[in-house]
């Protein structure tokens, strides 16, 4: 890691539901998921998933273009993450609003260390 690069830690809120007979975790703040047939197992799917969407933006230097296209506010003096807010969620994606209405779900958060360029 060069001097240029700033690693970001941030909590994610993960939504863990069962549909059929199987788990999902579910990040809306990334509208990234993980399955499992288990709570655990489908938390471990996610972060799976989480690791290698944050290798492959990190890699091709999209990660900062990626969360402004999911509605993440960067702060460049700052240097600060802010996911969007879930009312934001809410009104942009209709998946989650689904989640919300059709299923019980436990929400839990993820700690997360993103690189800067």
């Amino acid at each position: 890691m060069n001097n240029d690069v700033l690693v970001k830690s941030i909590n994610l809120s993960l939504i863990v539901f069962k549909e059929d007979e199987g788990y999902i975790a579910y990040c809306p703040a990334l509208e990234l998921c993980g399955c499992g047939n288990t709570k655990s197992k489908a938390q471990e799917s996610f972060n799976i998933v989480l690791e290698e969407y944050i290798r492959y933006t990190t890699e091709n230097q999209t990660l900062v273009a990626d969360l402004e296209k999911h509605g993440w506010k960067i702060i460049k003096k700052g240097d600060e993450l802010i996911p969007p807010k879930i009312s934001e969620l809410f009104q942009r994606n209709h998946d989650l609003e689904n989640i919300f209405n059709k299923y019980n779900f436990n929400k839990c958060s993820v700690p997360v260390k993103m690189q800067l360029a």
